[in-house]
């Protein structure tokens, strides 16, 4: 008997199909097949089944596909009940993607013992294993799971093959196979240097630098950085005319035992939380981490990644989803460990360093070992084979420089608040707002399968511009959507720009509370820099500027930047533009401005929002009064308008409290009419 998920998910008896029922039975048949020796649990079956929203009947479901699945196999595949789930032993059974992983390691050691013939042919015979899109026949939870992994491995085999078949010369072969692979990920740079080589050994020199300068434009303009390692020493081999011979290829076969599962607070033990079934966008961030995770170097202990950003902004769930998509270069496994526990508190040392070594041996340590004993034993254990780390929501008062130096060669990846920019190596990846297209697939993703979603685009996107384009506020915003379907998105909206509401109600859902993450976050930073952000929050203004900011906080201009710049540093503000002087413009989101105004109400005395104001007006008006309206309208335009001198002065001003006060109004006419006089002495 044949069974095939690399593909059609099918069972063949002497070529002919058993029947094996609808879409679920196919897939528990699927994941118990990719899950191997290992097996599932219910939680694990539950959300390849039904993702996160499984019948109340699961059980008796479950329970029916098993004893469907075992009269279509006839007794030639056996359900072993494991704990709470099963294990599929197959016995004599053929399947598909066991045979390409055999098939793959044999390559590999022909490849590395010189035999390129042997090598390419076992490749060939591993990738014709695929005979479609993997898990076709399953649910959209199941393949979002497994299916960017099994098309990693696919990938990565085909490099592979292409090493073998460059070191035998055939260089036509993989530039027929390689150029429209390279147009369909562009990203994937020893693919691009692949075809480089191959182009090269056809006598197409021009042909294989155009490629170089593609994928160099590419990764600028989408990325925002240079061609890594691989891709540079090529480019330089090749205009030396002296391209090295091919090594082995660095992707290795995929861990049969990474399959997503369902964590709780203690956090996962040797295996990687479940991707979102809805997650959206990043795609750029994603196309990164992938460049600095798919390729581990074996003998230098890689620097640690650090994805950080405000509250909410999406670092756990991208650092997991990265995981998912690189897990095929970590063989010996892939760890997510949780430093904070589900109420935000740091979780104690040794109960982190105990679940490490619990997922490397398969048990928890003896109580009586010691804080060094443990850290000895995870040395130990990590200084063989290769893995990943996931260290998450890590503060800035968590023992960092244990953890890494327990770590050993692993490559380790940090989400946070902090940036940790002075670690050795480190890789810093800094999450803002998501792009609008990137928002609005997310909003209509999560809710595109209800009634509340049936609202126009222009109200969509003016709920994403409402939510700052902020991943929580637009996730808390979709579960009000799918929670009321008398509510349209027009309707939110409006109710989020009602400024008689207070709009961090609207994104209190269940379990998401965006204004509880934001406040947390604010609590974390110390007094000086809570002070700051009340001082500047009593501006009600999303912009600020340098001047306006010295005057509110009551601050020199150097002491000031300083403050702006470790706000800026704890993602509180973004820089948003340059004023004529040089200094940054900051900007805050609507939604910390709705959580700082709490705290003004709360913490600061009566009548200190109108004291703030005064002194910002009063530096408004000594700046008008020191700008030369005659070297200013030389400099623009001899003929301008009186009014349009200011322009580049007024522009930096807040829009409140100022523009709708009766004394301000009079402070512009007196400035301007001070204006019109010195233009015409």
């Amino acid at each position: 008997m044949e069974l095939h998920v690399l593909g059609a998910i099918e069972a063949l008896e002497d070529g002919r199909a058993r029947v094996l029922g609808g879409m679920r039975p196919r897939t528990l048949l699927a994941a118990l097949v990719l899950a191997g020796d290992r097996g599932l649990g219910q939680q694990e079956i539950r959300t390849a089944l039904w993702g996160a929203a499984p019948p109340a009947t699961v059980r008796a479901q479950v329970h029916t596909y098993v004893s469907r699945l075992r009269r279509a196999l006839g007794g030639r595949a056996e359900f072993v009940r494991a704990h709470d789930g099963y294990v599929l032993r197959l016995g004599g059974v053929t399947v598909d993607y066991r045979e390409c992983l055999r098939l793959s390691a044999q390559a590999r050691t022909a490849f590395t013992e010189g035999r390129y013939e042997e090598s390419s042919g076992r490749f060939a015979e591993a990738l014709r294993q695929w005979r479609g899109r993997a898990l076709t026949g399953a649910t959209e939870f199941l393949d979002q799971q497994e299916g960017p992994r099994l098309e990693e491995l696919r990938l990565s085999l085909l490099e592979e093959k292409a090493d073998a078949d460059l070191g035998l010369g055939r260089g036509r072969e993989v530039v027929d196979e390689f150029t429209k692979l390279v147009e369909k990920h562009p990203f994937r740079e020893r693919m691009r240097a692949q075809l480089m080589t191959a182009l090269y050994q056809c006598g197409r020199q021009a042909d294989a630098i155009a490629v170089y300068q593609q994928g160099r434009a590419v990764l600028a303009e989408h990325l925002g950085v240079d061609p890594g390692e691989t891709l540079e020493s090529t480019f330089h081999a090749l205009l030396s005319g002296s391209l090295p011979a091919p090594r082995v290829g660095s992707l290795p076969s995929v861990a049969p035992a990474l399959t997503a599962t369902s964590v709780g607070d203690s956090g996962a033990r040797g295996e990687l939380p479940p991707p979102l079934v809805d997650f959206a966008g990043r795609g750029a961030e994603l196309a990164l981490l992938r460049q600095w995770l798919s390729r581990p170097d074996s003998d230098v202990p890689p620097g640690p990644v650090v994805i950080t950003g405000m509250a909410g902004s999406g670092k756990s769930v991208l650092a997991a989803r990265a995981a998912h998509q690189n897990a095929a270069a970590y063989l010996d496994g892939c760890f997510f460990l949780r430093l904070r526990d589900a109420s935000g508190r740091a979780r104690p040392l040794p109960a982190v360093l105990d679940e490490l070594l619990t997922g490397l041996d398969g048990e928890p340590p003896t109580a009586h070992q010691s804080l060094e004993d443990r850290l000895w034993l995870i040395r130990q254990r990590l200084a063989r084979g290769r893995r990943l780390v996931v260290l998450d929501h890590v503060g800035a008062g968590d023992p960092v420089d244990v953890l890494l130096s327990a770590c050993g060669r692993s490559q380790v990846v940090i989400t946070g608040r902090p940036r940790f920019a002075d670690l050795p190596g480190v890789r810093l990846l800094a999450l803002g707002a998501l792009p609008e297209s990137e928002a609005v697939a997310l909003l209509t993703g999560i809710t595109g399968r209800t009634t509340a979603a049936s609202g126009d685009l222009h109200a969509v996107e003016r709920l994403v511009r409402l939510c700052d384009r902020h991943p929580g506020a637009l996730r808390a915003v979709a579960a009000q959507l799918t929670a009321k379907p008398h509510w349209t998105p027009g309707r939110l909206a409006d109710r989020l720009a009602d400024h008689r509401r207070n709009m961090l109600d609207l994104l209190r859902v269940g379990g998401l509370d965006v204004g509880e993450s934001l406040r947390g976050h604010y609590a974390e930073l110390p007094e000086p820099l809570r002070r700051a952000l009340r001082g500047l929050a009593m501006l009600r203004s999303r912009t600020v500027s340098v001047w306006a900011a010295a005057a509110a906080l009551q601050l020199s201009h150097g002491e000031t930047e300083d403050v702006l710049e470790q706000l800026v540093d704890a993602h509180m503000l973004t820089v948003t533009g340059i004023e004529q002087d040089g200094t940054f413009v900051l900007g805050l989101s609507r939604l910390l401005l709705c959580v700082l105004g709490e705290e003004v109400e709360r913490s600061e005395p009566e009548g200190t929002p109108a004291e703030v104001a005064a002194r910002v007006l009063a530096a408004w008006r000594r700046r008008l009064r020191e700008a030369d309206p005659v070297t200013v309208a030389e400099r623009d335009d001899a003929g301008a308008h009186p009014g349009d001198l200011l322009a580049g002065v007024l522009r930096s001003l807040p829009a409140e409290p100022f523009a709708g006060s009766a004394e301000f109004c009079r402070a512009c006419v007196r400035e301007l009419r001070a204006a019109r006089t010195a233009q015409h002495v």
